[in-house]
């Protein structure tokens, strides 16, 4: 790599965000739902049927991420498809944005309200003559089925003596699955979407010791592969949620749990998984090193030869996670007569 090519590899990774780790059951739904055949099975199952009888259903895309706001950085984060509509030119579409939310409801609607703008808006800047037809479906999980009714609007409102809200309530309106509610014997659905739904409803109700009963769908794949990939998602997900309560998912748990499904090759299977996991993380754990230490180098170069660094400096290294292009610095660092010179190869 030449030194104008190390600079660009740089300049790309230093723009690259640094990731937080999300909320591990959103995670869970996005990889379960993201998948367009588990989607317009869960629409078929629970959605309202009056708006999929309006959309071509076997053209269903996922939506692209809309950048939008002030400064161009604000974004949908939530799965989002769209959705051709059966009487339409091609120019419009339905968008569906699956919003996955916890026990509270109170500011949905408001948050809904929210979305909504920013995807028309989006759609404006891009001189979309028809704008989106929206239709939000909220799954919602928790230990105790919602014995309220939906939140509203006008709920927010100040209210005249007649306890009606004053002024223009923008209503929205939403559909919401309430997993809490429905037994587990009766899902919807095919076996994966029934797999994701059970359990998601398990982990969340605070019954991961049940986990193995939630797994059973799994015999329902056909597919190998495709049911050792689901294997996978949904044993790193338990972990996880074992972890975030204190627990631990160990390999005599696992080996039970997949005894009904994969009978006489439960052992090698639960081996493959676990060795699986631990490759995964030595990898991980290989790569954070090398960039660490190529963070170090650059920065003690740099302490060595201009004594004091800025902070916004050693920030904007600590950022970057290309090994190569850190490397590459090493050579800046030499060249620059002064931290401004360094500070332009930088960028």
């Amino acid at each position: 790599m030449n030194h104008k090519t190390a600079k660009k590899s740089r300049k790309r990774s230093k723009k690259q965000p640094t990731k937080r780790p999300g909320n591990i059951y959103d995670t869970f739904v996005k990889n379960i739902f993201g998948r367009i055949l588990v989607f317009i099975d869960f629409l078929q199952n629970y959605a309202d049927p009056q708006f999929v009888s309006n959309i071509e259903i076997n053209k269903i895309y996922p939506a692209p991420t809309h950048y939008i706001g002030m400064k161009g950085n604000e974004r949908i984060v939530d799965l989002m498809f769209c959705c051709p509509l059966k009487n339409s030119n091609g120019n419009m579409k339905a968008v569906i944005l699956f919003e996955h939310v916890g026990s509270s409801l109170k500011t949905l609607p408001i948050r809904l309200l929210g979305l909504a703008n920013m995807i028309w808006w989006a759609e404006l800047k891009e001189k979309q003559k028809v704008l989106s037809a929206i239709y939000f479906i909220v799954l919602r999980t928790g230990k105790k089925p919602r014995r309220r009714r939906y939140t509203q609007l006008a709920d927010w409102l100040p209210k005249d003596e007649n306890g009606q809200p004053i002024g223009a309530v923008p209503e929205i309106k939403y559909d919401l699955i309430d997993l809490p509610a429905i037994d587990n014997d009766k899902l919807r659905g095919g076996a994966e979407l029934r797999l994701g739904l059970g359990f998601l409803k398990k982990m969340t109700e605070g019954m991961e010791d049940e986990f193995a009963d939630a797994m059973l769908p799994l015999i329902e794949i056909d597919d190998a592969e495709q049911q050792m990939i689901l294997t996978n998602e949904l044993l790193e997900f338990a972990a996880k949620v074992f972890a975030a309560r204190k627990k631990r998912l160990d390999s005599e748990m696992v080996n039970e749990a997949l005894k009904p499904i994969f009978k006489e090759r439960t052992k090698s299977m639960t081996m493959t998984i676990f060795e699986e996991a631990e490759a995964r993380g030595e990898a991980k754990g290989e790569a954070r090193g090398k960039t660490e230490a190529g963070q170090r180098m650059v920065l003690a170069a740099l302490r060595k030869k201009f004594t004091k660094i800025p902070k916004h400096i050693e920030t904007s290294i600590r950022q970057m996670s290309d090994p190569i292009a850190l490397e590459s610095l090493i050579s800046d660092v030499f060249e620059s007569k002064t931290l401004n010179e360094f500070e332009v190869a930088l960028q």
